[in-house]
């Protein structure tokens, strides 16, 4: 018998975490793994690290809050080892050790530098296998596809990248960006069913070096804040440091002229995250540099294909031009000048590498491309938004006890504040022209009840909110888990969720989950399906009073309960709608006579 295999796509923290848990809850010697990391090999041959926007995109923090009290699994385990602040290549060094410790037995397959052509499919909502074809960088940073290519079957496939593009090619019933959010709060050329709706803008991450760190250290020593700039230390001694808000309050700074003259490219520069690349250092990666009108879901290599999104806007640039064009900006006669004009910056200047390049990250930080919807994208306005179409609602996140519905499915806590990094440049400033940076998310949505202290604003809301189990599912396709950037949030959701903790609590579960299905084979997987067909009535399991109310196998037609998991409702071949619908009206009466228990379906009933 041939061995069962899970296949993970994307080596983010999420997808690591997800082959990690997955190897440790199997038979390695029956179960093949595969993880599969689309970060392409540079031109002058630089490999490919694990870890994603953790670490070749420069990102050197974890954004939390309270580790010792919320962050659990891999990323407490991560964060144990590294710090908020770590090196990125000491990170992505413990991710392989981990993914290739001795009880794993080195079979975990880690495929460097390939990416997704195609998908092939066994049934309508099965995925049987992708097609891979090694990927590059140019000399400009451009991703193009190279010469080497190659097939990966599997039995349950895990979508953890940033790009969800996994997602994307498997019938992805879903939408981009914003797109979910009310018309009221958008533009009007994103309005209605062909609106084109935006992504929050993305950042090049790069190296400076010239800080006077000690200066610094002494002020936060005192519990002062220096000009503006707070400085923090993790628990391994590494610093970070944010601010700058208040250089852009002088008109005359190189700061303020230089996002004057730079709009029109979509480019700006922002209040700044920066923190030591490992204790010690004296090199910096910084989080400052904006680039607006990005669809993270485009890549040169792919126009002229199917992949190439067709209802990107036409203001927008390619995830490829977006990288080239940053790259660019930081070597601008100006950019400098301005980068200076931050408090304590006088003597800053980019690190370079042996060919007197700025050194920056391999991949941008997009900060959001698409979200997992519960019925198409064509149709998602017509069934309901944020508050209806997603697994997680956006009013989860800041309405009081909303998100108590999740509490029996839940997997982990999203814990960070709504931060909404801005859609357009316009964003930035209020109707007088002034930077509003602490207020861009309350000033986007006005309809969420943002505290009135200003000092509130920015740590809003003050509590976690429960991650659900179907966050990582999705209605279209059952074989197939998201615990990357396209799981099933709702997009002002999302604005909490994209955070590193986050993203490890939906891999951890991907990966227990995936484990499981493989280890018990149970889901249907050799027949169609609409998915799990009936919602988890609340204190029972569906499939389980299904299966005790001896419905396992009984059929109307050719649909039928399927013998391997009761909670799911197949089609052996030429059933009817009629069939379906005349199946799950015997079963909800069944299960409502022997249990007294009304089962609500799962799935959209369209007539």
């Amino acid at each position: 018998m041939a061995n069962k295999s899970i296949v993970v796509y994307g080596g983010t923290l999420a997808g690591v975490a997800a082959a990690a848990k997955a190897a440790g809850h199997v038979d390695l010697d029956k179960t093949d793994i595969t993880l599969i990391v689309p970060d392409p090999v540079n031109h002058n041959g630089n490999g490919v690290s694990l870890g994603g926007l953790a670490t070749v995109g420069g990102q050197n923090y974890f954004d939390i809050r309270d580790a010792a009290k919320y962050t659990k699994g891999s990323f407490a385990w991560w964060y144990s080892q590294m710090g908020e602040y770590y090196s990125i290549q000491a990170l992505s060094d413990l991710l392989k050790k981990d993914l290739t410790k001795p009880e794993f037995k080195g079979k975990i397959n880690i495929l460097y530098g390939y990416d997704i052509k195609s998908i092939g499919w066994g049934a309508p909502a099965n995925i049987t296998k992708v097609n891979l074809c090694q990927i590059e960088q140019d000399s400009d940073g451009r991703v193009i596809w190279g010469t080497k290519t190659c097939t990966v079957a599997g039995d349950y496939f895990i979508d953890a990248s940033e790009s969800g593009r996994l997602t994307r090619l498997s019938n992805f019933g879903g939408t981009t960006g914003r797109y979910d959010w009310p018309a009221e709060k958008l533009g009007a050329d994103e309005q209605g069913p062909n609106g084109k709706a935006r992504q929050q803008a993305t950042t090049l991450m790069f190296k400076i070096k010239g800080i006077k760190k000690e200066v610094l250290e002494e002020e936060d020593r005192k519990g002062n804040v220096i000009d503006g700039i707070t400085m923090n230390t993790d628990v391994k001694g590494h610093w970070g440091a944010n601010g700058g808000k208040e250089a852009y309050a002088d008109t005359t700074k190189a700061i303020y002229k230089f996002n004057e003259a730079h709009r029109s490219e979509g480019i700006a520069i922002k209040p700044f995250n920066m923190a030591e690349d490992g204790k010690n250092s004296n090199e910096w990666w910084i989080n400052t540099l904006l680039v607006f009108n990005v669809d993270g879901r485009a890549y040169n290599r792919d126009k002229g294909t199917s992949v190439f999104p067709k209802d990107m806007r036409s203001d927008y640039k390619t995830v490829d031009d977006a990288y080239v064009l940053a790259k660019k900006v930081l070597e601008y006669p100006d950019f400098l000048p301005a980068l200076r004009s931050f408090p304590k910056f006088e003597n800053v200047e980019l690190v370079k590498d042996s060919k007197g390049k700025p050194v920056v990250a391999k991949i941008l930080y997009l900060r959001e491309t698409i979200h997992s919807a519960q019925s198409s994208s064509a149709t998602a306005r017509k069934n309901g938004s944020e508050d209806s179409n997603y697994a997680v609602h956006a009013r989860d996140f800041y309405e009081k006890d909303h998100d108590n519905r999740n509490y029996a499915k839940r997997i982990g806590l999203n814990f960070y504040w709504l931060d909404i990094n801005a859609y357009k440049i316009e964003d930035l400033k209020d109707a007088n022209g002034n930077y509003i940076w602490s207020d861009i998310t309350p000033t986007l949505r006005k309809d969420v009840p943002f505290p009135k202290d200003r000092e509130k604003r920015g740590q809003y809301p003050p509590s976690p909110a429960y991650i659900p189990y179907d966050a990582l599912a999705t209605n279209f396709v059952y074989n197939l888990l998201i615990p990357g950037y396209a799981a099933g949030i709702a997009s002002f959701g999302w604005a909490e969720a994209r955070v590193l903790p986050s993203q490890c609590v939906l891999g951890d579960a991907a990966g227990v989950a995936a484990a499981y299905a493989v280890t018990n084979n149970k889901q249907p997987l050799n027949f169609p399906s609409a998915g799990s067909t009936f919602k988890r009535p609340e204190g029972h399991f569906a499939g389980q009073l299904i299966e005790q109310a001896g419905l396992k196998g009984v059929s109307v037609g050719a649909a039928q309960v399927s013998e391997k998991h009761a909670g799911f409702l197949i089609n052996r071949g030429g059933a009817t709608c009629d069939d379906m619908l005349r199946l799950i009206e015997l079963v909800q009466e069944r299960v409502r006579e022997q249990f007294g228990v009304e089962l609500e379906c799962e799935v959209r009933i369209v007539r």
